[in-house]
């Protein structure tokens, strides 16, 4: 992910420097050209956008079409306008420059920034970056800081490190794989920006090509309009009987990687056995009803699959704001057919942990009588028939049986035969229920809590105990389910009938996170920072580049003046309103707040948000 940093050097505020006597100049040519609009503190009124021509969609194969970039016109609300480069073309043309620049040597320093450029880094970070690139054109992978790497694929993206764009998606697969068990955050950006580079420079044919072949690498969150475009081309080509595990996985709220999974699922066991199931229930739907799973669960309703491109990328040149993969049935967001697939996934894990002994089971499985009957049905050993043994001919060492016999004694006192025998379980999941628990605020961690030590196990105790109003304890463990997924692969808190439990899978490795971090136990802001859950942190990485412009300026001066909005707004074809509607609506989303208002002619930052957005954007202001 594009972290944050902090840096005494002023190159973060370079913008607004330069930006800020133009837009007094502004000002005053209007003050006289408009000398009704001075000293006005009301906002203006939404200037109405024009109405867009009809699009043409160029085709590019049998499954993906691509978009072209949409246009937008608006009237100037001032008599004098302010011209601006994007971040992304200014960035492109630095590197053009830099391109062949390098190191011999250079000593490592830290650096921590959003949406990195050569600009915020210092002189002696730059020579580490010149250098460690250079090893990285040498096949080698030395350790490095992550915005480092981000500042290498933008270059990549940008078709700076080479104009093929084929290529170029292969040094960003390789760049993924060199670093991805190191900064795992790497998963949410790069397997997506590779596609989007095909889709937009070459065609959806090799866009595709490149989905299907990363399905093989566990563990990646797959875009739906990707998911959509997978399941419907596998279908089409071979039939809902040939799906292979990855795909229904996908389809599905599961995705285990629980100690059993990892035990037993070396020779891909248990994911056979998944697909078994669902096989068995595919059957036992079109026998019963006359309809497939999924025709049982999906709408007819067929629905165009687009996909944002570049999301929280730097790029500097045109492209569409959106890839239209294919167009068929909408299978990633049907809640029914996810949430059965997952029942028919956990009962089948349920039967294989029954058969190796494993004490856990896996809770949340609602299935009908009549298919778990066949499902219990469609896993019973196979019984083979007994040979005849071959006359064995025995001589008993009499000394030897009364030595054996002695041996039994003792070891009886050890045993206990009528016990059957259950293997004890490892702590596998420890790190990432720690991940979670950092991921989660006050109160989510005393429900859990609570859970654990059995001080509740209703929603009304829950709410008595903790003063949570009825209406928001749903939201509240769908919060902590949401987070549990992310890190997990599976729900933490289930909610059946009137009673309220823990999944049985991660109770062990819960009990150590609790005793060591107690619910109440203060951490410090920039710890949780770089927490994956962090709601501050996934804010920053949804922002489209030029809300991130926007936001980076808001962080450095606390305010932006309109007229400079909508000169950032144009060299993005939007308008400036639109922008501060769309971050506005993306903090509501994930900080639960507005942390950016209008008045007098600006916008500003909530005081006291400003300094926690500048700590998140590395920003330091004297």
């Amino acid at each position: 992910m594009p972290k944050k940093r902090k840096k005494n050097n002023s190159g973060c505020c370079l913008v607004s420097l330069v930006l800020w006597p133009f837009q007094m100049l502004d000002n005053l040519i209007n003050s006289i050209f408009f000398p009704t609009k001075i000293n006005q503190n009301v906002r203006p009124a939404p200037k109405k956008k024009a109405t867009p021509a009809p699009q043409k969609i160029v085709e590019t194969d049998r499954f993906v079409n691509v978009s072209p970039p949409k246009e937008q016109r608006q009237t100037p609300s001032r008599g004098v306008a302010i011209t601006y480069e994007n971040r992304g073309i200014s960035f492109v043309k630095e590197a053009q420059k830099n391109r062949n620049r390098s190191e011999t040597f250079a000593n490592h320093v830290p650096f921590k920034c959003y949406w990195p450029t050569y600009g915020d880094m210092t002189g002696a970070q730059q020579r580490w970056y010149f250098y460690w690139r250079a090893l990285v054109r040498q096949g080698q992978s030395p350790p490095t800081d992550l915005s480092y790497i981000f500042l290498h694929v933008y270059e990549i993206l940008n078709l700076v490190e080479t104009p093929d764009s084929i290529q170029a998606a292969f040094l960003l697969y390789k760049l993924w794989l060199a670093y991805r068990e190191k900064y795992p955050n790497l998963d949410r950006y790069l397997p997506d920006w590779g596609g989007d580079l095909l889709a937009v420079k070459v065609g959806g044919g090799q866009a595709l090509e490149w989905w299907e072949n990363i399905l093989k690498i566990d563990g990646l969150a797959i875009p739906d309009p990707v998911i959509n475009t997978l399941v419907e081309k596998a279908i089409r080509t071979n039939g809902l009987e040939a799906l292979p595990y990855k795909v229904w996985s996908l389809l599905s709220n599961y995705q285990p990687r629980n100690k059993f999974y990892q035990k037993y699922n070396a020779d891909h066991l248990v994911d056979q056995a998944y697909v078994k199931a669902i096989n068995v229930a595919n059957a036992h739907y079109l026998r019963t009803t006359g309809k497939s799973l999924l025709d049982k669960f999906v709408s007819d309703q067929v629905h165009p699959y687009e996909k944002p491109v570049f999301i929280s990328a730097l790029i500097g040149f045109s492209y569409p704001r959106f890839t239209r993969l294919a167009t068929g049935r909408d299978y990633a967001i049907c809640a029914p057919l996810a949430n059965h697939i997952t029942s028919i996934m956990k009962y089948a894990e349920n039967i294989l942990r029954r058969q190796q002994k494993f004490s856990a089971r896996l809770s949340g499985i609602e299935l009908p009588v009549a298919l778990t009957t066949e499902l219990d049905q469609a896993f019973l050993p196979a019984v083979s028939e007994p040979k005849q043994p071959e006359p064995v001919k025995i001589s008993l060492d009499l000394e030897r049986v009364a030595s054996l016999h002695q041996e039994s004694r003792v070891v009886s006192e050890m045993l206990d035969p009528s016990q059957t025998v259950v293997e004890r379980e490892l702590l596998t999941d420890l790190a990432e229920v720690r991940i979670l628990w950092k991921g989660l605020d006050l109160l989510e961690r005393q429900v859990l809590a609570g859970l654990l030590n059995n001080e509740w196990s209703t929603a009304s105790q829950i709410q008595a105990s903790l003063a949570v109003e009825a209406e928001r304890l749903p939201v509240l463990l769908e919060s902590i389910n949401k987070k549990s997924m992310t890190v997990l692969g599976d729900k933490m808190v289930y909610e059946l009938s009137s009673t309220i439990s823990l999944a049985e899978d991660f109770m062990d490795e819960l009990e150590v996170v609790v005793q060591e971090t107690p619910p109440d136990t203060p951490e410090r802001l920039d710890a949780e920072a770089n927490n994956p859950l962090d709601p501050w942190t996934q804010f920053l990485d949804v922002l489209e580049p030029v809300e991130a412009e926007v936001t980076r300026m808001l962080g450095q001066s606390g305010q932006i003046g309109e007229a400079v909005l909508d000169s950032i707004a144009r060299a993005h074809n939007a308008m400036g309103n639109a922008v501060m509607d769309s971050l506005n609506e993306k903090a509501q989303d994930h900080l639960t707040q507005l942390p950016f208002y209008f008045d007098g002619g600006s916008w500003l930052v909530e005081e006291e948000y400003l300094p926690v957005l500048r700590q998140y954007l590395g920003i330091e202001v004297n």
